[in-house]
């Protein structure tokens, strides 16, 4: 694939999904790795179309001992392409130890909390990030192996709130090209290669084997996820309207009729305690539908800081209130 095939997929989703704002500021998450690398040229060559102001966040976790490298020359590239850039360093294996996290999750969390403060600070309406068609395929087959429901099989979103992600439909193979067609530079992550990584082993072994039976994998599980995305935001609307019904709430505490939550089928069921609360894993919402389901009287501490009460016809339902720096 040539370089303007790229660029001209690049405009189309960003085109298809209504991505961006003429007039907009952009806030690029920057690695150095060649996913962003892509992203940030792809974003500077429409800026003068779109009218946008493009900016760059590095978040340096401390954790390989290339971090240093890589934020220098995420700093060499934003400078010679006169990009504003914020590098934000954090110690991401304490937070882990402290939080209770792998490195891994500790170091997500860290990353979109510092996106979603960085771009308020800045006033930029999108964060933009360098997800491709293998990244995707990969979140997929990671859900379905852990057991994720409907929304993990639906695949990494091209759009959430402010972030954005207009590279889902290239290849990780495809920008490589693009990067070496146009001489660009991009650095390597050395824990790439290490297969006791689980996303390792599922980009390194498993989608080979998965091409075989079909080359146009990503194509397909990237369409699959959108028709399960619109079902799961049908199903959404319903369990949202279903709840203004039943539920009494504040945004600590609610208040469930459990005669009219029974009424309801368990598809719905769950996705109402889901509403209530979403932090809490698919196991817990199992068990406080069944704990309502069957009027289970007194107090039930779940997860998270979540409680269910359940006295005569009602369940009151408390937990901790707590921002969510989630893009997926």
């Amino acid at each position: 694939m040539d370089k303007l095939s790229v660029l001209h997929r690049f405009i189309d989703t960003i085109e298809q999904y209504q991505l961006l704002k003429k007039g907009g500021h952009v806030l690029a998450g920057i690695s150095g790795g060649a996913d962003s690398v892509c992203l940030l040229d792809l974003l500077r060559m429409i800026a003068p179309k779109y009218k946008l102001q493009v900016s760059g966040i590095h978040i340096n976790h401390g954790i390989r001992g290339n971090a240093d490298q890589d934020e220098m020359f995420v700093r060499n590239l934003t400078q010679q392409w006169d990009i504003r850039l914020v590098v934000v360093k954090v110690d991401t294996p304490t937070f882990a130890r402290k939080h209770r996290m792998s490195l891994e999750t500790a170091a997500r969390h860290l990353r979109y909390l510092h996106y979603q403060r960085t771009a308020k600070k800045l006033a930029c309406d999108r964060v933009a990030l360098g997800h491709t068609a293998d990244d995707n395929l990969e979140t997929v087959i990671h859900n379905l192996v852990r057991g994720a429901g409907l929304r993990g099989l639906c695949g990494i979103p091209v759009h959430r709130d402010i972030f954005i992600r207009p590279l889902i439909k290239i290849t990780r193979k495809e920008i490589r090209s693009y990067l070496e067609a146009k001489s660009l530079k991009w650095v390597e992550d050395e824990t790439n290669t290490d297969v006791r990584y689980t996303r390792n082993l599922i980009r390194l072994q498993i989608i080979p084997i998965m091409e075989k039976i079909n080359p146009a994998v990503r194509e397909n599980v990237l369409r699959t996820g959108e028709l399960l995305r619109s079902e799961d935001c049908f199903l959404e609307t319903l369990a949202q309207k279903a709840l203004s019904r039943i539920g009494k709430f504040n945004s600590k505490r609610v208040l469930i009729d459990i005669k009219r939550f029974n009424s309801y089928n368990l598809v719905l069921k769950r996705r109402i305690i889901k509403l209530i609360a979403p932090e809490i894993s698919s196991d817990h919402v199992e068990r406080i539908v069944d704990l309502i389901t069957r009027k289970c009287p007194g107090s039930h501490y779940i997860q998270a800081g979540v409680v269910v009460r359940i006295r005569d016809e009602g369940a009151e339902i408390t937990r901790k209130v707590s921002k969510s720096v989630n893009g997926d």
